[in-house]
């Protein structure tokens, strides 16, 4: 299965996720945006950052862009996202880097994830989220 894929869009990034587990599915969500901001194979997971996330329904919104405020204020790129959901909403854990100018290039800015034709949908066991990101 493919963790997601870039759907067509005039102005902004489109994307479909996939995963087995809401887990999986807010991984490779974390992995897709990450993807847009630099080059996932040239970042190296050398520190680690925890975030807590809370909300229910729009929790995905929020950790998405809880990973695009980190970058705006801090240039931390996570490699690696491992999550652990509570009542309350979720703990990640974020193993990356900060940007380095010599070693990375910004493919992209991102503005933030919204919620038009934002959606999470469970069929068969798996799970598919519809994600605009604008630019």
């Amino acid at each position: 299965m493919i963790p997601y894929r870039v759907l067509d869009h005039d102005a902004d990034i489109l994307l479909e996720v996939y995963g087995a587990s809401r887990e999986e599915l807010f991984n490779n969500a974390a992995r897709a945006l990450t993807s847009f901001i630099a080059d996932p194979e040239g970042i190296v997971p050398s520190s680690v950052k925890e975030v807590v996330v809370t909300g229910n329904g729009e929790l995905l919104v929020n950790f998405l862009n809880e990973i695009i405020y980190i970058w705006e204020t801090q240039r931390f790129i996570p490699a690696d996202v491992s999550i652990t959901f509570n009542s309350q909403g979720l703990t990640a854990t974020m193993r990356g880097e900060t940007f380095d100018r010599a070693r990375h290039i910004i493919k992209e800015e991102l503005k933030a994830v919204t919620y038009h034709k934002f959606s999470i949908i469970e069929e068969n066991g798996m799970f598919r989220a519809t994600i605009l990101i604008d630019v």
